[in-house]
């Protein structure tokens, strides 16, 4: 055991994004980091795996010495029984010596007792190995969460790398030499020599700059849709003349720095936006001439321009979507700069309609919005009245179906494998919401339950990379300030479904924890990607360590604070874990959806993590399912 609390404490994760941006590292030194914390983990799973089977090993000992313990009791019985015959016998003759059944009567004694001593220390052998394995596996994820956390560090240091490495000063020397028009006059000819000059100049300043980066392949590969361009701080002839043929050569030295947006270093890197969030603004340099230039020698568009976007659409109570900005219901008629533009158009019971437009002109867009595949029952939400006409949980009603459940796009964890195609041949119910401070509350003041943090060793939260248990925290103060809105947590799965087998018994209705195969079925939401959105989290889509919210590694947020996924489902990325329970779990306990603070790839759709029932902390909750 001391072992094992050695190995978790060596665990260290990064927590909040002013730590990432405190440590400054350089990006070999965080890929360092990365390769040895990703053999500490492959070392995890190793012994994980190892410890599970003695775990297993243990157990089958241990009921061979209770199958055991029934034949020495037996046997001890048959003793004891033939002694006493011997000792009514020597009633009638006192020289008989019974001294043999004595003895075989101590020795199945003897027997019976070593016997059980060794079911004692093996059952307490066994459970130690259990709790072995228990700390092994949340620290295993805890380190899991903490490569990820490097990983975001990672991709933030090489967006800095890429945009100081892009964004320098220097100075070239070019020549150039055209010829004259017929009706060109010297001062023309020699101005646009000159320009010429200067263009040259820029575009073979631009070559240098990509070539020059660290990452040059990657962004070579991306550099056809850039708009990254140079600026002319200062341009010297240091030569210049005509020739007798009419020609005008000139040769200047000219001063270049290169202009890339620090979006614009996502794009080159193929990274999510979201790396790129933070703005940096180059300084201004008064009365210079720049000359922008692109891969293909074209000016990049003038992000002043604006032009006018109507949207229609044929229905109503729509809401239309731009780069991620909510604008409203249509008709929608709205200035935009030039340029790319994500578009989408959600309404409830219809499948969202998403284009991407290149703007160069006014333009009005008609959207025919289709009925999703799918039918609602009647009203599309369901809610119970309980004892005491108090509300139950809102509920959304998801359809029958089937999906392929686990690592569709190979992304994922060795627990998330092989991918199946599941089938669910009944809709059910399923909360709208991650259950909340209220919701439990009205199950506490009616039953007077008392949850497992408040009996005994409180809740768990993470410090230094490990869960750590402090007797205060329980799910009314669970370490940071909630609202009765705010999810529920510090439960362990045992309270969980306490709480639902409560909802049953005062709504007349069949509550339970959704299976691992509902919950996964409910928050892809007929999508196969690592989130109902698309392959990357973006910013702002969900509250997730490094996910760009405002709560983002500081506490969860309050339930639908962000978008529902097209099933109706909010949070289902993010926010809390919540309990489900897995028939492929050896104790049928298993948490999805990630938390506030794990990082992004934690909150993917196909994320498992499994548990001890009696396990709770900070950043676990539930959803609820209701059968029909």
């Amino acid at each position: 055991m001391k072992r094992i609390a050695h190995l978790a404490l060596a665990i260290a994760l990064i927590h909040s994004t002013g730590s990432i941006a405190a440590e400054n590292k350089s990006v070999e030194e965080i890929q360092q980091q990365i390769q040895t914390n990703q053999s500490e983990y492959d070392s995890y799973h190793r012994t994980l795996e190892s410890e599970i089977a003695l775990a297993a090993q243990l157990e089958r000992e241990l009921s061979a010495l209770r199958a055991r313990n029934k034949e020495l009791e037996h046997t001890r019985q048959v003793r004891l029984n033939e002694m006493n015959v011997q000792y009514e016998r020597t009633i009638e003759d006192p020289s008989l010596d019974i001294n043999q059944a004595r003895e075989a009567y101590l020795s199945a004694m003897r027997a019976h007792k070593e016997n059980k001593d060794a079911i004692t220390a093996k059952y307490n052998e066994w459970q130690s190995k259990l709790q072995d394995v228990e700390q092994l596996r949340l620290s295993k994820h805890s380190l899991l969460n903490k490569i990820e956390s490097l990983k975001e560090q990672l991709n933030n240091a090489r967006v800095d790398r890429l945009f100081n490495e892009f964004n320098r000063q220097d100075q070239l020397t070019v020549n150039h030499e055209i010829t004259c028009d017929r009706n060109e006059t010297i001062g023309k000819c020699t101005e646009r020599g000159k320009f010429l000059a200067k263009q040259k100049a820029s575009k073979r300043f631009l070559d240098q700059l990509y070539d020059g980066l660290t990452e040059a392949a990657a962004a070579k590969q991306h550099r056809p849709y850039s708009e990254a361009y140079v600026m002319i701080q200062r341009s010297d002839v240091t030569r210049d003349g005509f020739s007798g043929a009419g020609n005008y050569a000139v040769q200047m030295n000219v001063e270049l720095k290169g202009n890339l947006k620090r979006t614009e270093a996502c794009q080159l890197l193929g990274l999510d936006k979201r790396y790129c969030v933070a703005e940096r603004t180059l300084p201004e340099v008064a009365k210079v001439i720049t000359v922008p230039v692109q891969s293909d020698g074209s000016a990049p568009v003038d992000e002043s321009v604006m032009y006018e976007l109507t949207v229609r659409s044929n229905v109503y109570d729509d809401e239309v979507f731009i780069d991620g900005v909510s604008y409203g219901s249509t008709k929608l008629q709205i200035m935009l700069p030039a340029g790319p533009h994500e578009l989408e158009v959600v309404k409830r019971g219809y499948e969202t309609f998403r284009q991407t437009l290149q703007l160069k002109e006014s333009t009005t867009l008609k959207v025919d919005m289709k009925r999703a595949q799918f039918a609602f029952n009647k009203g599309e939400k369901v809610q119970d009245i309980l004892y005491g006409d108090v509300p139950g949980p809102q509920l959304v009603v998801v359809p029958a179906g089937s999906f392929r459940m686990g690592d569709i796009n190979g992304t994922g964890l060795e627990n998330e494998r092989p991918v199946q195609t599941q089938t669910l041949n009944n809709s059910f119910g399923i909360g709208e919401f991650e259950i909340t401070v209220a919701d439990f509350r009205r199950f506490v003041e009616e039953t007077s339950y008392v949850t497992e943090a408040e009996k005994d060793r409180g809740c768990a939260f993470y410090e230094q990379g490990e869960p750590v248990w402090q007797d205060q925290l329980n799910w009314r103060t669970p370490g940071y300030a909630v609202t009765d809105s705010h999810p529920v947590t510090c439960i362990s799965q045992r309270d969980a479904l306490a709480y639902v087998n409560w909802l049953s018994e005062a709504s007349g209705n069949k509550y339970r924890l959704p299976t691992e195969i509902e919950w996964e079925y409910a928050a892809r939401a007929n999508t196969e990607t690592d989130f109902w959105w698309g392959e990357s989290v973006g910013t702002g889509n969900a509250n997730c360590g490094w996910c760009g919210s405002q709560w983002s590694n500081i506490s969860p947020a309050p339930v639908a604070s962000f978008d529902r996924n097209s099933f109706g489902l909010f949070d289902t990325v993010g926010n809390v874990w919540e309990w489900t329970v897995s028939s492929s779990s050896q104790d049928g306990a298993v948490v999805r959806g990630g938390a506030w603070n794990f990082a992004p790839r934690l909150a993917r759709v196909s994320t498992r993590m499994e548990l001890d029932p009696n396990f709770r902390a900070n950043y676990i909750g539930l959803r609820v399912v209701r059968e029909r």
